[in-house]
């Protein structure tokens, strides 16, 4: 049996159909017959109705339906898509704080930003200064500076926690 996810109008369809005519939407069995007319154009029968439905395929599994004269667009995904997609939205509105640590013993030079300021990727957040040499210490994903634990001239050593981002 093969299962999908229709989303329409932000309602979701779960939908599985097997080898005879019963489709099942959310469960519930119905009796459909999808008998194709051209490549883009087909004639479905749910119970005793007819549908005329036109497709055409946009992206990503998107598509605009016209059906019986009325425009629809609907996106169809198999069961394991809609779970890997509900899981990496889950995912990225997990939030997550990263504590970025002094990756040797030294002294702080500058602090280029404060708790609460956004930053982006690759962005210098503190000078480090080590050997006589000037370390940047850039952020490594962007997000928001949560909280710096060091000021200007302080020595830390290696493993010290410099600031954290969420």
């Amino acid at each position: 049996m093969s299962e999908y996810v229709i989303t329409l109008n932000g309602k979701k369809k779960s939908v599985s159909y097997g080898v005879n005519s019963k489709i099942a939407i959310d469960g519930r069995e119905v009796d459909c017959e999808l008998i194709k007319l051209s490549s883009r154009t087909f004639l479905l029968r749910i119970e005793k109705r007819f549908f005329e439905i036109t497709s055409d395929k946009l992206d990503n599994g998107n598509y605009s339906l016209l059906i019986d004269g009325i425009s629809f667009e609907t996106a169809i995904r198999s069961a394991l898509q809609e779970k890997a997609s509900a899981l990496l939205q889950q995912k990225s509105f997990t939030h997550s704080k990263t504590e970025i640590k002094a990756p040797m013993p030294g002294m702080v030079l500058k602090v280029n930003k404060n708790a609460g300021d956004k930053i982006n990727h690759g962005e210098t957040i503190v000078i480090l200064e080590a050997m006589k040499m000037e370390n940047d210490i850039r952020a490594p994903h962007s997000g928001s500076l949560k909280e710096v634990f060091i000021n200007e001239g302080t020595a830390v050593e290696k493993g010290s926690v410099l600031f954290t981002i969420e």
